[in-house]
């Protein structure tokens, strides 16, 4: 085989494999974004009350994260890519949990925070 004809067989296999990680990053890229939401829970008092709010949320569909703060009776909710949660969910299922539901909110990602939860 020539070495014009290796050349142009090396260049079109480079060719393939650029051409399928550009599809692979298109691809990462046109992912649906996780929500999150900022749930303040009044009347967090110690780890086994934390814990009850996220045995409830666990079951909740589509949640993918829990993060609670006891000290601020904050709970990071992250839902699963194309998942939201509605403040009446939030609010009844802290309600099952046996406490009150003082603020709801969505937390607004960059995109360089898409990636981080």
């Amino acid at each position: 085989m020539s070495y014009h004809l290796k050349a142009a067989s090396v260049m079109k296999t480079l060719g393939r494999i650029l051409f399928v990680l550009f599809l692979g990053v298109t691809a990462a890229g046109t992912q649906e974004a996780k929500h999150v939401y900022k749930v303040y829970v009044d009347g967090l008092s110690c780890p086994f009350c934390t814990y009850g709010i996220e045995k409830k949320f666990s079951k909740v569909e589509g949640v993918e994260k829990i993060d609670i703060d006891l000290k601020t009776g904050t709970t990071i909710i992250t839902m699963a890519a194309g998942k939201t949660l509605d403040e009446t969910t939030a609010r009844e299922t802290v309600k099952a949990a046996g406490f009150t539901l003082r603020d709801f909110e969505q937390v607004q990602l960059g995109p360089e925070d898409q990636g981080k939860e």
